[in-house]
């Protein structure tokens, strides 16, 4: 009796999760997932087409195209957020003066809101008046003004730059806590036997933020997966769609083009990576505690 009266109570405890679970997640997922499989428009009646929309992606040379730039996008700003991030948490974990003072200044970037953050890269890119092609001029790099954004090659570059920028802060908070967590006397031990500094770093530091860096650098990689805020500011998925990812594909299909049925079928075929990632992300975490 006892039993079924604590079964019934964690139930009811229970209820409320459940109820906002089927009702936020999974009742909407449902209904993205049936549209996937019509051909809706906006303003109009959605009319079941099976696989249509996905045959047509899968057939659609800019969709491919999109899928490399965010394989190219993701892979190279996580790599390059993970290399400084690295940088930044060793610098600002050693005895230097006004660490502190570098500390908020590093961490900036990721406390700006992104709106602000891309337009003051708006404007330094700029072909007129641009603080980077002024730089590069003065420094006779250059001999004229360069497109940052506007010329294909590149627009791609110009995009990594910024999210590398916005991100680094991220993985340097994440590392220098697993810094943090090191004892000197190990580094003190080593240095008695004669390791010096890449030693040291090669087998003390590096082991130590380990799990650390990898778990930061998986969830960077989700949000990068999902990064969609900096490119549409900046490149709109342009020019020539070259820095067209899937979520700049999938915006304009839905939103400027109304087709919400293949818009939401890119969505579902980002879905997979970024489950994979997130069940690393998780049994990763739960295998450690």
């Amino acid at each position: 009796m006892k039993t079924k009266l604590d079964n019934k109570l964690a139930y009811l405890l229970m209820s409320p999760v459940l109820i906002y679970l089927l009702a936020v997640m999974v009742l909407p997922f449902g209904w993205a997932l049936y549209l996937s499989f019509t051909d809706k428009v906006v303003g109009m009646p959605a009319r079941f087409t099976g696989l249509t929309n996905y045959i047509e992606l899968m057939r659609d040379s800019i969709f491919w195209k999109a899928v490399w730039n965010t394989i190219v996008f993701t892979g190279v700003a996580v790599f390059f957020k993970t290399v400084f991030g690295m940088i930044m948490a060793l610098v600002l974990n050693e005895k230097i003066v006004c660490r502190n003072l570098f500390r908020v200044l590093l961490f900036l970037p990721w406390t700006i809101p992104t709106i602000v953050s891309v337009f003051t890269w708006q404007w330094i890119y700029s072909d007129v008046g641009g603080v980077l092609n002024h730089i590069l001029l003065q420094l006779k790099l250059i001999g004229q003004p360069m497109g940052w954004l506007a010329q294909p090659d590149l627009a791609m570059l110009s995009v990594i730059l910024v999210n590398v920028w916005r991100g680094i802060p991220f993985m340097g908070i994440a590392i220098l806590a697993g810094l943090q967590t090191i004892s000197r006397d190990m580094y003190e031990a080593a240095m008695l036997d004669g390791a010096g500094a890449i030693k040291r770093f090669w087998f003390i530091t590096l082991p130590s933020v380990k799990e650390v860096a990898i778990l930061a650098g998986v969830m960077t990689t989700i949000w990068t997966l999902n990064d969609f805020e900096i490119i549409w500011l900046l490149t709109r998925g342009g020019p020539s769609n070259a820095t067209q990812v899937l979520s700049t594909l999938s915006y304009t299909i839905g939103f400027l083009n109304m087709s919400l049925g293949k818009a939401i079928a890119i969505a579902i075929l980002t879905m997979p990576p970024l489950i994979m990632l997130i069940n690393y992300v998780t049994k990763r975490s739960l295998s450690r505690e």
